[in-house]
């Protein structure tokens, strides 16, 4: 069985608040004045995008991932120190909400930003 949390579900609440949120050292961000931040993250070459495809099929090295001002504030809370809870403790504060409202809006962005591979999840044993 594995460790991992899955954000989605709601079975694992506690687990999934304990999570501590982390970039990916290998993104590069790209501050965007106080609007937001551009985040880049390397891929893979597909192995199939070879020439003559590869002619005809643009590639980028690096996935590009725009974020706007909410997107940084949280992104810039994801600093592998602080849980989930937390992070949504802070975003409640600041948003005037709810503690749901705010893990509602907090877990569904970074399950997004995960997807996208700029966030991993550390799960640290409670002991």
């Amino acid at each position: 069985m594995s460790d991992a949390v899955d954000l989605g579900r709601e079975a694992d609440w506690g687990g999934m608040l304990r999570a501590q949120p982390t970039r990916n050292t290998a993104a590069r961000a790209v501050e965007n004045g106080s609007t937001g931040v551009t985040l880049y993250v390397k891929r893979r070459r597909p192995p199939w995008l070879v020439p003559p495809i590869s002619w005809a099929v643009p590639y980028s090295a690096e996935r590009e991932i725009g974020l706007d001002a909410l997107g940084r504030q949280v992104w810039q809370w994801c600093d592998g120190k602080l849980t989930v809870e937390e992070i949504v403790d802070r975003f409640k504060d600041e948003h005037r909400l709810t503690f749901h409202e705010a893990r509602a809006a907090v877990t569904g962005y970074l399950q997004k930003l995960i997807q996208r591979g700029v966030l991993a999840i550390v799960i640290r044993d409670r002991s």
